[in-house]
């Protein structure tokens, strides 16, 4: 008998993997439509039987089929589409990029990485879990991964585990915030990383309009500890993953990561420094968490409408196997100091991507998902840039790699220490409207810096 219940519930698992919510949703006016002019027909039938004395219940049964096999094929032709649809989930997030996706060499970090004491803040994240991932290839004496998240660091490691990676052994996670400096100091001291990969972030644009103290207190000082302890313990690289939106930023994160930029550069200028400290400045990473490509996932589930904020706004999207191998290939290639992007090909309309994502689920645009728009939120912009006015773009040895030239001279290591007390000041007031414009007003500052 409970072999019986359980392929009972075996198969009505699999049934409900096929889709059959999304078959009824889909072919429910067809099925409805049939039933009733069965119904309707075979009364009619009755009725003229017992007026008439005819019996025409045979030709009914005929008329009725037809009308059936009519409203199915009819029904079926209009919805062949819709037929063949995917599950949103299913879809290759690289055929979106209306690019070739950028084939990376990283084979040159070998010779940096293998047998190094690595560390991976944030690494419960998209970008932090598939570094972690990259990162084991290339054995590892030790990979630490840090996060607050400890489901997130969970799943990385029994993700790792059951696919028995051959080095899952050096994988250790490590609960942590980074904005708790004596544990922070605790772990440097205890592991001694030779390289650090700073991916934690917040990054919510419209969330972080409202809570500009956690995106200082995260994007901006903890990265400023961070830098502080990997000159300390003499690590041997920094790699910090910034934004597109640090470029000429508008809003509290991008400010907030523009500071984190401006203070790892300060440390690579600084005197004495051993620690090759460098940057790496993301477009948007398709696919990754709090992307358009889930959200939109979600809502084609859910029927629509898929929600774009303006008909005209575009970003720049990669993959987060090109952003990890980008992160991993600049730790190798990098100079002091420098910051760095991709070629990541023209901008791409939010609007195509999403008529995009709906005709690869073999969805009607308008007619099976509707596109409404919202409007910009706060802390966001039409289009954003890689590279603000006061920046140029050098090419690398990489032909899919530029190096960010610095027009303006960049502000000292004293001079960060500085704003970051002015900043933590401004903190301990709890006055949110006065701390963002403390933000933008530093950010802007250093474009005032004049030589000597």
């Amino acid at each position: 008998m409970k072999k019986y219940i359980a392929a009972f519930f075996s198969f009505r698992g699999r049934f409900n993997k096929q889709g059959f919510t999304r078959y009824i949703y889909r072919y429910g006016f067809s099925i409805v439509s049939c039933v009733f002019a069965l119904i309707l027909g075979f009364n009619a039938a009755v009725a003229m039987q017992l007026l008439t004395d005819i019996c025409i219940l045979p030709v009914d049964i005929v008329l009725c089929g037809s009308l059936l096999i009519f409203l199915l094929i009819g029904r079926r032709k209009i919805t062949l589409p819709v037929a063949k649809t995917l599950n949103p989930r299913d879809i290759k997030v690289a055929d979106l990029l209306e690019r070739k996706v950028v084939p990376l060499d990283i084979s040159d970090a070998l010779p940096v990485l293998k047998g190094q004491v690595i560390l991976v803040t944030g690494a419960a994240g998209s970008i932090g879990s598939e570094l972690c991932r990259q990162l084991l290839d290339y054995e590892p004496k030790l990979l630490i991964a840090l996060d607050t998240n400890e489901t997130g660091l969970f799943d990385l490691v029994e993700g790792l585990r059951s696919r028995a990676h051959p080095n899952i052994a050096k994988l250790y996670p490590y609960i942590g915030d980074i904005t708790d400096v004596q544990r922070m100091t605790r772990l440097f001291a205890g592991h001694h990383p030779n390289l650090v990969f700073h991916a934690a972030a917040y990054k919510h644009v419209p969330l972080l309009e409202q809570y500009p103290d956690l995106a200082i207190r995260t994007n901006a000082l903890a990265t400023y500890h961070l830098c502080c302890l990997a000159q300390q313990y003499e690590v041997g690289r920094f790699v910090f993953i910034s934004t597109d939106k640090a470029a000429e930023p508008i809003s509290v994160m991008g400010a907030s990561k523009r500071m984190g930029e401006l203070i790892v550069q300060s440390f690579a200028q600084s005197a004495n420094c051993m620690t090759r400290f460098c940057t790496v400045r993301f477009g948007n990473v398709i696919g990754s968490r709090g992307s358009v490509v889930p959200i939109f996932a979600q809502q084609i589930e859910q029927g629509g409408p898929l929600t774009v904020t303006d008909p005209e706004a575009t970003r720049y999207f990669m993959t987060i196997p090109e952003a990890c191998g980008l992160v991993i290939l600049t730790s190798a290639i990098s100079e002091q100091g420098e910051l760095y992007v991709l070629d990541m090909g023209k901008p791409v309309r939010i609007t195509d991507l999403a008529k995009n994502m709906i005709r690869q689920c073999g969805l009607r645009v308008g007619q099976d998902i509707s596109i409404v728009y919202t409007g910009l939120r706060p802390g966001e912009r039409l289009h954003e840039t890689l590279v603000a006015e006061d920046e140029k773009l050098s090419p690398t040895t990489n032909s899919k790699i530029f190096c960010v030239i610095q027009k303006e001279k960049q502000p000292t290591l004293l001079m960060i220490a500085q704003w970051l007390a002015s900043l933590e000041k401004s903190l301990q007031q709890e006055d949110e409207i006065e701390l963002r414009g403390h933000l933008f007003e530093i950010v802007g500052a250093q474009k005032l810096i004049v030589t000597g």
